[in-house]
């Protein structure tokens, strides 16, 4: 619940610590980065960071999108996932980036977990 309060009080600041985390060398820096980013936590309030600050979230889950770690991947597939839900037009901006890219296998696994829900 800190990191709630952390983001709702100096968002800005905030953003640019976790958008640094998601370039780390350690995967559980990397994975705290987008979990800390998610809308629909199970056991937290919803938090809408990422669609107040777009930008910076698309930056960060970018950074992520080519991870070798399928610890890291489910986590931003997650991400996608609560978008989805939360604001569509957004989630397939980023996917639609991301596909211009002619994008990897992790970045597809991610695709496809983050719009698992999507029928």
């Amino acid at each position: 619940m800190l990191y709630v309060l952390l983001l709702k009080n100096i968002q800005k600041k905030s953003l640019i610590i976790i958008e640094k985390c998601s370039r780390d060398s350690n995967v559980h820096v990397r994975r705290l980065s987008s979990e800390s980013l998610r809308i629909r936590l199970p056991w937290s309030k919803k938090l809408l960071v990422a669609l107040e600050e777009f930008d910076s979230y698309k930056a960060i889950l970018s950074n992520l999108k080519n991870d070798k770690e399928r610890f890291v991947q489910k986590s931003v597939g997650n991400n996608l996932n609560d978008l989805m839900k939360e604001d569509p037009e957004k989630a397939h901006q980023i996917i639609g980036e991301w596909e211009k890219d002619k994008p990897g296998k992790e970045t597809k696994w991610i695709i496809k977990h983050g719009m698992r829900n999507v029928k």
